[in-house]
């Protein structure tokens, strides 16, 4: 049996520290399947928001390849992000389709490979990408 008290216990020597507020839904989840599972990951920060930052340079860069192009703007992003999955940007797959992931979950590390794409695909298509305006 799991106890929750703020952490979950069991009688292996793994202990995870749940959210406040969690500990009676968890437990009775546990209870009612026997079971639970717990995914561990690596702590990832995430993509900065606001002025000046990785979301408003990606979106800002993205949105004058529309300008210069005339493509759509959701069009565009999921090219460079299609593209950026070859630099390591994360994917799942649905019935052998592949689908990156939204940038709306990615971290600072893989908002930098969606800002390298889109970079690198305004220099393919010779436009030249202006920094922030003053």
């Amino acid at each position: 049996m799991i106890e929750f008290t703020g952490r979950v216990l069991s009688t292996s020597p793994f202990s995870v520290d749940v959210p406040a507020g969690y500990g009676p839904a968890l437990q009775s989840l546990a209870l009612k399947h026997g079971i639970l599972t717990v995914r561990v990951s690596e702590v990832r920060k995430r993509r900065t928001t606001g002025e000046r930052s990785q979301n408003h340079r990606l979106n800002g860069f993205i949105q004058q390849i529309c300008v210069e192009t005339g493509n759509d703007f959701h069009a565009v992003k999921e090219v460079v992000k299609l593209r950026a999955i070859s630099r390591g940007y994360p994917f799942d797959t649905f019935n052998g389709v592949t689908i990156p992931r939204s940038e709306a979950d990615s971290s600072t590390v893989e908002c930098s490979l969606l800002i390298a794409e889109v970079e690198q695909l305004a220099a393919e298509l010779e436009i030249r990408l202006v920094e922030y305006e003053e």
